[in-house]
Parts: C-alpha cells; structure tokens; sequence
C-alpha cells in the first residue's frame, strides 16, 4: 500500500525539527552560561600563613563539620548530629615530635596544610565524605635534603566520640566532656587546649588531660581488627574506628583509639604517604562493613569527595536542578573582583547546606564549626531572603511555616534536630521574620499563602501583628516616659537583645522602630492589593506618625541618638541606624542628612578592605570590642546591608566600589561570622583584615550571602514589590553595573529569566 504524505505530516515534521533545533540550541545556551561559573578550585581559600590567621580552616560534607587544629593532622569541634566529638583526633608525630602547620588553604571539599620539620616538608590533605560518615586524611612527608633519613611516624588516633539523640541541640551543641559526661557549656578548655597542641603536653599549668590520658579513658573501650581500631563509647551508643588505609608498622589499642607507627627510611626527594580515616555511627556491624570497604576503595572515595562537590556546584547554578528548588543565578561579567565576591556567596550557601537534620530535607545552617551544628539564626538568614526566595523557595516555605509557631519573643531560631526555638529574644526577630515571610511571598507570586493557617491565626494576620508589635513595646504614659517620642518602642535596658556587645545601644533605639514603619507600610500594601483599603491607610498613617518622630532622635553629623528614660538621649555612632535609614527610610531622610550619613560612613566605619561596625569615636567603643558589631571589626553581613543602603540613598557607584574593595577578604575562605581589624594600623583605614576568633566568632556564617543579594537587587535591580508585578526595581537613573554584564537563570514567579542592560536601564528576558 502507498503512504501518502499529507500536509499536514509535513507540518508536523517541521514543527518537531524546529522543536528539536530549539533543545539544541537550548542546551548550547545552558553550557555557554554555565562557563560563566567559577571553579571550586577558582573560589577556594589561597595558601595563607599561620601566624596571619586567627582561626583554622574547617571541614563539611552537609551532614557534619569540624575545625582544623594547629598540627598536621587533628580536628577538634567535630559534630554530625546526633554524634559529637570532644578533645581532637589525634596528632601526627615526626622522630617523637609534632610539627606545626605553617601554612593553611580552605577549600570547600578540602582543608590543606603545610609544615617541615628537620630537613622534612609535610602536607596533608582533610576531606569529608560527602554525605556520609567518615573524615579522611592524605599524609605525605617528603625528605627535602641531600642526605639519606631514617624517619619515624607515629599517629594519635582518638575517637573520642558520642552520641546524643536525646535532649535539646542548642547552639552550644552537646559534646563529651573530659569525664565523658554530657556537656553543654564552652569553658575555654578545648580552646586552650587546641592553642597548645605542638606545645606539648607537660605544662603544669594545663588544665586540660594530655593525649595519653584521653586515650586512657575508661568510658571508651577499643579492639583491634585487622589495620584498624574500633571504640565503642560506654556512656552512649557511639561507635567509631579508624582504619588505616596505609598498613602500619606497629599498631597499639588504647581505650578511646591506639597509636600506629612507621619507620622509614627516606633518599633525597623521597616521600612516604600515610592515609587513613575516622567512621563513626551506632551499629558496629555497618561499622566494620564501612571500614573494610572504604579502606580497600580509599583512593577513589577520596577523590569523589571533590568532584561530589563539583557537581553539586553545577547543580546549583542550573535550572530544574536535583538540589535546590530554583536556581542561584549565573552572573557573567568581566568584573574579576565583583564576580569573585559575588561567587563567594554560593560557596558558603552550599558549604552551610546541611542535609542530613530531621526537620527539613534541606537546612541553610547559620555558622559553626565551634557553635550551630543543628541551628537557623532568622537574623543571619533574614539579611539574604530575597535570594533564598530566588534559589530555593520550596523549602524556604517550608521553614516559615515551622518559624511562625516559634514565639519571636523567646527564641532567636530553630534547632533543626529536635525541632525546637533555640536562644533568647531578639529585638529584630519580629522584623526578621516579616522580611523573610514578604520575600518569599514577593519573588514567587505566593500571595495564597498569605490565608494558610498556621498556628491560631492566618499567615496575614501573623504579618499585622509582627508589624503592630511595637504597640506592646512603647512606655508611653508611664513615669519617665511622658514625652511624645516615647510612643515609639522601647526595647529594654539589656543589650544582649539588641547588638548584644554595645552598652549604650539599648532603649529606644531608632533601627528597630525604623524596622516597624516598614513592616506597616508593606502590610499596608497586602491590604490594599486585598481590596482592604481602609486597613491599608490606618497601617500607613501609623507608620508616617511613626517616621517623624524617629526623625528627631537625629544627633547631627550623619549619626543617631537612642532614647533613653527621663528625656535622655544618647548619641551611639553605630552602623545600624545607618542601615535601617538608608534601606527603608532613604525617601524620609533629608538629602542633606543622607550626605551626613555618607559622610559618617566613609570618614568613621570604611576601611581599604572593609569596615567598622561601631566608630572609635563612639562612647562605648571600649566597652563594645567584640569584632562582629564593636569598632574592630565588622559582621559580615553589615557589609551587604550597608550597600543595600548606599544604593537606596543614591550612592550606587561608591556600594560598587566598596562591592570592588572587599574582594581580597574571600581569599580566606567562605563568609564568616565576622572580619577582625588587626595588626599595626588595627586604628587606621589601612587596617589588615581576616576571619575573627576572639569573642567566640564563627569560622564561616551565612548572613554574607547577603553580598551575592545585592548584585541581583541593587546592581541588577530586582527587587520584586507587593504593589507591582514588574518586578525590577527602575527608580535609579544610573546603574553601576550597566554594561558590565548579565545575569541568567533568575527564577522569578516559576519561571527563569535573564537580566541584562539595554539602554542602560535592566531589562529581564524571559530564558
């Protein structure tokens, strides 16, 4: 029979092969974008010397985490909840002696350091396997003389480990303390004890037990199998085991782990490696199955730790990914330093991702490694929610639907083992929750949402009533607070609710009440888009009569006073009152005020390389010297607050230049709680910058994911709206990043877009 081919075959024909050109053409287009992404490699730490830095780099593998020590080989603060580490893993010894690293580079899959120690060069390499329970050391000692060396190697390895299912994870997260007792405090031992480990062990003074003793300890039992050691903890069902995937010499069996041995005899140029790692979990069948095949595969598990990050990398910038729910968005620019501080903020984004915590499928952990091992600070992650809103809206919903059933009033974040609030009270929670429920519901068009309800009450009303708080807060009325001002809130008299540190920032302190007026007047906004028009000029009037009275607390020469009881008002020279100004009262302010403000900035917080929270010339500034918010340093994320500030008050090209200036600070590592003043010039502009310790400072926090936001949001202009649904924000006249590049796969509404400038404004093209 003869086919006849109709035309309407042929139609069809054409309109697959277009279809088929079209995926082609497609699929070129994503690999093109996807060049535009950095490699791990690319966005890692460099080499950095020991005595510049003040705190170690870590390990991750998004289930646990653990900080390098001063050795060649031991971490301390290790924890993957439920199991917790205390003391470290063990030292590595060179002829009966511990060689210091002098030399550290972080890198997300892996922590290196660098030593040499009498005429030998050691490294060693510290990964985590990802998404799974082990830690994983590489050792190569290298003979850098011109003479043949008799070496011997011997290895600490303890497994000091517990558990804890049981019982609340704080942000001060359980270990097992020296007795093998549950502890949930931070004494300073294991920091002592950290410092002084190539010191040795015989310090009088040292309140801490040596290695022999640890590994002595009665409340650990060990056996030998094979070339490994297993420790079962009495106290907890905690069971963990080094295996040595290097066979050694001599293997002895402790209590809490053993020590191994190698004698080697080393020509010039020659080199010995020794590998090996620590499993942990509580089933010692899966135990001794673990280590008998990781220990034959260790090459190639060790391997697949960096390209299982590579590909998770990727995952992140690709639409329709495995990983997220939306997409990190793909700047293509050939700015090198804004594109290396802009990537900066994914690295820490994935290097945070926890995956493997009860409560959520994913958690974007708040810090750590010494705190925070189960924890979501609202406040940290508040300051980057219109890009959580762009990259992974799914779950970002999801966690506010746990958030509005935790009261605000107590509780500064969520345990994301147990599923509890964790910590006291912030001032700025009510504010911080507002900010991230309006970015979700902004970004992705959600506005349903807003009638769930959680709790006793719609999402909506949870919105008017943290926007009413302040109403709870203000003294008005009372004995000393009989002025009109004091209709404002007054949120108390202890700092620890406020910036924790600074004394004198108490009372009625002008950020928060700034925080409220916007509150109501987006609520105002929800009320109007709902045909509630009566509601919505209540909520504005109250947020205008609000605005001119935190007007007056004004001290002059860009900075604020707070208020305090009796008509007292205290001049506090802090960023805060800059940032809360400039983000959501810029059209309020005089321009003259504004110049004022900028003036302030430049002259008393900005360095060369970053800046200062609090002025030297505050008040308080020597009560106030914690390096996050005091007038040594900063907390990462005033940085991108501060130039979400300097855009709104129309000072877009100098927030790209400082956006320029930071650059060198991620040549450490990921964000961080906060960066440290210090050296010489600590006073000056000119000040070194670097990763705080003091002060108990997180190695790496998520708050500076922050700097990533404000190129989609102040450089690139989205800044999705209540009341529009364009959704780029078009009051600027001169954008700073005009010409300089793209952005791509901005998810936006369930779609994906790309941003780019055309006639120098930014225009979003639909991908």
């Amino acid at each position: 029979m003869k086919h006849i081919l109709t035309p309407n075959f042929w139609f069809a024909a054409i309109i697959l092969t277009l279809a088929i050109v079209g995926c082609k053409n497609q699929s070129k287009s994503d690999v093109d974008t996807i060049t535009n992404v950095p490699t791990l490699d690319e966005v890692s730490g460099i080499w950095m010397a020991s005595d510049t830095m003040a705190i170690e780099p870590s390990v991750r593998n998004f289930r646990g985490q653990a900080l390098l020590n001063r050795d060649m080989t031991s971490v301390s603060w290790f924890v993957s909840a439920p199991y917790s580490g205390g003391h470290h893993t063990g030292t590595l010894k060179i002829n009966g002696k511990t060689p210091k690293a002098s030399l550290f580079r972080w890198q997300p899959y892996q922590a290196l350091r660098k030593g040499n120690m009498d005429g030998l060069d050691i490294t060693s390499a510290t990964r985590m396997l990802v998404e799974n329970d082990a830690i994983m050391w590489e050792v190569e000692i290298i003979n850098t003389e011109k003479i043949r060396k008799n070496v011997q190697i011997d290895l600490d390895m303890i497994g000091y480990i517990s558990q804890y299912k049981e019982g609340d994870w704080k942000w001060w997260y359980p270990f097992p303390d020296w007795e093998g007792k549950r502890s949930e405090g931070r004494d300073g031992n294991i920091e002592a004890m950290r410092r002084h480990i190539v010191d040795g062990e015989t310090e009088p003074e040292m309140s801490w037990p040596s290695d022999n003793e640890i590994l002595n300890a009665t409340h650990f039992q060990a056996q030998k199998v094979n070339q490994s050691v297993v420790i079962q903890d009495n106290n907890t069902t905690a069971v963990s085991a080094f295996a040595l995937a290097t066979a050694p010499d001599n293997l002895r069996v402790m209590n809490s782990g053993g020590t191994a041995g190698w004698h080697v005899e080393l020509g010039p140029n020659e080199s010995k490696k020794i590998k090996y790692f620590l499993t942990y979990g509580d089933n010692a069948t899966t135990i001794h199955r673990n280590v008998n095949d990781w220990t034959i595969k260790f090459d190639s598990l060790f391997l697949s730790t960096k390209t299982n990050w590579e590909n998770k990398w990727q995952q992140l910038f690709t639409p329709n990914n495995d990983l997220v729910s939306g997409c990190f968005p793909v700047l293509e620019t050939d700015d090198a330093k804004a594109k290396r501080v802009y990537y900066n903020g994914p690295l820490t984004m994935l290097y945070l991702l926890n995956t493997n915590l009860p409560q959520h499928d994913r958690v974007y952990l708040t810090g750590g490694p010494r705190w925070g091992a189960t924890t979501t600070f609202f406040w940290d992650i508040a300051i980057w929610s219109e890009l959580w809103a762009v990259v992974d809206p799914e779950m970002m919903k999801e966690h506010i639907m746990a958030w509005i059933e935790i009261d605000p009033n107590l509780h500064y974040g969520k345990d994301n083992f147990g599923g509890n609030g964790v910590g006291n009270g912030y001032s700025a929670n009510y504010w911080c929750l507002f900010r991230i429920i309006r970015a979700y519901i902004a970004a992705t068009g959600d506005y349903a949402f807003l009638d769930d309800e959680i709790g006793d009450k719609s999402v909506i009303s949870h919105l008017e009533s943290y926007a009413l708080n302040w109403q709870n807060l203000s003294n008005y009325g009372k004995a000393g607070y009989e002025n009109d001002l004091y209709k404002l809130a007054d949120f108390g008299a202890n700092p620890w609710n406020l910036l924790e540190c600074v004394p004198t920032y108490i009372h009625t302190v002008p950020s928060f009440n700034i925080g409220y007026v916007w509150m109501m007047r987006e609520t105002a906004k929800l009320h109007e888009k709902r045909g509630n028009n009566s509601k919505a000029i209540s909520l504005r009037n109250k947020a205008d009569e609000m605005s001119k009275k935190i007007l007056e607390l004004y001290a002059g020469n860009g900075v604020w006073n707070s208020l305090y009881p009796n008509n007292k008002k205290v001049e506090v020279r802090h960023v805060l009152d800059f940032i809360y100004f400039g983000k959501y009262l810029s059209n309020d302010v005089d321009p003259k005020i504004r110049k004022e403000m900028m003036d302030f900035l430049n002259t008393e917080l900005r360095t060369d390389l970053w800046m200062r929270a609090q002025s030297l010339d505050d008040i308080a500034a020597k009560d106030s010297d914690r390096p996050d918010h005091g007038p040594l340093g900063s907390f990462d994320g005033w940085v991108p607050e501060v130039m979400d500030a300097m855009v709104n008050m129309d000072y877009a090209k100098d927030a790209l230049t400082f956006y320029h200036d930071i650059e060198p600070v991620t040549y450490e590592g990921a964000w961080a709680q906060a960066r440290e003043l210090w050296g010489e010039d600590k006073l000056n502009k000119t000040a070194k910058v670097r990763i705080a310790d003091r002060g108990w400072n997180n190695r790496e926090s998520s708050s500076g994911i922050g700097i990533s936001q404000v190129m989609l949001k102040n450089f690139f202009g989205f800044n999705p709206q209540i009341d529009s649904e364009k959704p780029l924000d078009m009051n600027h006249d001169d954008w700073p990043f005009k010409g300089r590049g793209k952005l791509h796969h901005v998810y936006f509404n369930e779609k994906y877009y790309r941003i780019e400038f055309m006639d120098n404004k930014p225009v979003m093209v639909k991908e």
